[in-house]
């Protein structure tokens, strides 16, 4: 299906779930980033134009240092267990592939959401269609490039309170227009945004030029430390790096950013020690990584994707991963920028 004919349908859901509701939570995933964090402040500014219902905004505490000047980031909470869960009429999800992804909801108040209707709106081509109605459009960049399109639908107007966000959303997860999977659309919306009045300059300023020396001196501690396997390049990222550099969890992404610089290899692999098993980011340059990491229980896009393996270590992931990724490299034909 188009996307005028997608929008046209889903907009006659949305107003009528939207309208129905006194209360409306919005979530996305957990560990958020610049597309989860911009779609739910995008629409957390937009809604009112469409409803008078109270808009509770979830994130998984604390936000990233880098993201945490967003107007109206500092609305949210996080549902934790000693908060009652609010009883909202409708639940919104933003950039979450599964539900079991939802960041900012203790598992105390999960089952609450087995018994509240659900929408959702994102861009993962691995998504579990999990709500009862699901706007989900695999060839976006970002979730922020779906609801910058969706929102004239609605009848809503975007303004430079709702096009910061979404601007925010559409650079982060292109990387500020570089990776492969920009489209013309991509750009047009982010020219839209442009003429609404997003501070682009902000962004820009906030998160591409305000890398902190403790995050470029992890970054350069990764990168020596880099492991070159037939076409699959991995580095792996220790939690005492982290704590000993004064650095965080979200700056040990910069290395992952320089990794992708580098001429020749097929497959990134960055693997990041948790207190509780690791996180694998995953990139490549044609081949479908989101291939190995459902195979492995993850998700994401064809040229990005990540996995979330609770009894491993770095080394074990690696051994774990190599030989699904070598085989990847080997076999698999190159994707167009727009595969599915």
């Amino acid at each position: 299906m188009d996307r005028i004919s997608m929008f046209t349908a889903a907009a006659i859901t949305w107003r009528e779930r939207v309208s129905n509701a006194n209360t409306i939570l919005l979530v996305t995933h957990v560990n958020p980033d610049g597309d989860a964090l911009g779609s739910l402040i995008g629409l957390m500014m937009a809604l009112p134009q469409l409803t008078e219902a109270t808009i509770i905004p979830v994130v998984q505490q604390p936000i990233p240092q880098y993201l945490e000047w967003v107007p109206g980031s500092e609305q949210s909470i996080a549902l934790t267990a000693d908060k009652p869960w609010p009883n909202p009429d409708l639940i919104i999800t933003v950039d979450c592939a599964s539900a079991d992804r939802l960041g900012g909801i203790a598992p105390q108040h999960i089952h609450h959401i087995e018994h509240t209707a659900v929408i959702q709106i994102d861009h993962h081509a691995t998504n579990t269609l999990f709500g009862v109605h699901n706007l989900v459009v695999a060839d976006a960049c970002a979730t922020c490039e779906i609801i910058t399109e969706f929102l004239p639908y609605l009848g809503i107007t975007i303004t430079a309170g709702i096009a910061t966000p979404l601007l925010l959303g559409i650079m982060t997860d292109t990387q500020s227009f570089q990776i492969y999977d920009t489209s013309a659309k991509t750009l047009s919306l982010g020219a839209s945004l442009f003429t609404a009045g997003a501070d682009h300059a902000r962004i820009v300023s906030k998160v591409f030029r305000s890398t902190r020396l403790e995050a470029l001196t992890l970054a350069s501690r990764v990168i020596n430390a880099m492991h070159t396997h037939g076409d699959v390049v991995w580095c792996g990222v220790p939690l005492t790096w982290v704590e000993e550099l004064n650095a965080t969890d979200d700056e040990s992404d910069e290395a992952l950013h320089m990794l992708q610089r580098i001429e020749g290899p097929e497959v990134i692999m960055l693997i990041k020690q948790r207190n509780q098993g690791v996180k694998i980011s995953l990139r490549s340059r044609n081949v479908n990584v989101a291939a190995v990491a459902k195979k492995h229980g993850g998700g994401g896009h064809i040229h990005a994707a990540g996995i979330n393996l609770a009894e491993h270590t770095i080394d074990s992931a690696a051994a774990l991963l190599l030989p699904d990724l070598t085989a990847l490299c080997t076999d698999s034909s190159p994707s167009t920028n727009h595969s599915e």
